[in-house]
């Protein structure tokens, strides 16, 4: 394992690659980062990201567990209380809904309650995503939901170098961290900055028309209108919003001075969201120009790709609302297709 822990830098790596490495990394270098959870020490390894995890750092370090998400928040919240630094895998975001005792009532009012005397290192890795009939139980994603706690941080990377420096740096500061990640970013490729700092949010492209802040998922969509916009000759400042509990909207606040046009892109219901929040403290910080704000259809996730196609924004219906903020002509063009990353997924493990 030791000698898959560096990466060359002038190469890319995938999202699930950069999971590992971090991950690795963390409990290589201190014996009290510890992995469980269901599924854990099943062959595909959580999309690879835990690869040779079992064999190489014991069982007693990398473990499965059965369901019983609730006691094992718990469990996780007393090994961090304990000098241990644990990192909870859940398959499936859904299911954090059982363990909001736990997270909400324990783990985010623990250094409070002790007057700043105890820390609770704990890592929960929440996994996300529509596709292979996933559905109204198995496609949420409760950022938002979560980011309304105080002391509890929560975490949405989006690219490979975001992933690395999410899980290289988790437990700096002893902060209980959810972290979600979608499933269908798990291939995705590009090459790591390391900056031994935890992201906020992270621009990925620059430009003078629009300003363009995602989330999750939604990055990877939104790129892909982005890429398509340059045909037409106009550029986005791209933002990608990591840290919820963190605003660090200086830079979204100045790109949009300059742009006076703003197009939020969130990966989860718009009422009471992460991304009508930001554009209230954008408007709070002098902005009044066009905007407009994109996310799940007010429904439960659906079943049949027919309806997630219309249900979760895609690179289509974000380049048609860029174009309409930007008044071009074309904002009547019928949808990109299907991302492939889609169109290629065969399983939710």
């Amino acid at each position: 394992m030791n000698s898959s822990l560096n990466f060359n830098p002038t190469q890319s790596i995938s999202y699930s690659e950069a999971i590992r490495i971090a991950i690795a990394k963390q409990m290589s270098r201190d014996e009290k980062v510890l992995v469980y959870g269901l599924g854990v020490d099943d062959p595909k390894a959580m999309y690879g990201t835990l690869r040779d995890f079992p064999s190489t750092f014991g069982a007693d370090r990398c473990f499965d567990t059965p369901l019983s998400e609730d006691s094992l928040t718990g469990y996780g919240i007393g090994l961090a209380l304990a000098g241990f630094k644990p990192i909870h895998v859940h398959q499936r975001t859904d299911f954090l809904l059982l363990c909001c005792n736990q997270l909400i009532n324990m783990a985010a009012k623990i250094k409070y309650l002790s007057k700043g005397k105890l820390n609770c290192p704990f890592a929960v890795r929440a996994i996300t995503g529509r596709s292979w009939g996933q559905g109204s139980q198995h496609s949420q994603s409760f950022h938002s939901q979560f980011a309304n706690i105080p002391g509890l941080r929560v975490l949405t990377p989006s690219t490979p170098q975001d992933a690395f420096n999410v899980y290289d740096n988790v437990f700096n500061d002893g902060v209980p961290t959810i972290i979600i990640e979608h499933r269908m970013l798990y291939g995705v490729e590009s090459k790591i900055n390391i900056t031994n700092k935890l992201p906020t949010t992270t621009q990925l492209d620059h430009g003078k028309d629009l300003t363009i802040c995602s989330i999750s998922h939604m990055t990877l969509e939104s790129q892909k209108a982005i890429n398509t916009l340059k045909e037409y000759d106009l550029s986005c400042d791209h933002f990608s919003l990591v840290d919820h509990s963190k605003l660090d909207l200086n830079s979204l606040i100045n790109s949009v001075k300059k742009t006076n046009k703003l197009l939020v892109v969130d990966h989860g219901w718009l009422n009471s969201s992460i991304g009508s929040t930001i554009i209230e403290q954008v408007h709070r910080n002098g902005f009044n120009g066009e905007y407009n704000l994109l996310g799940y259809a007010n429904s439960p996730c659906p079943t049949a790709r027919s309806l997630e196609n219309l249900f979760y924004p895609s690179a289509g219906s974000i380049l048609k609302e860029a174009l309409k903020l930007l008044n071009h002509p074309d904002s009547n063009l019928s949808s990109l297709p299907v991302s492939k990353e889609l169109k290629n997924f065969r399983g939710p493990f």
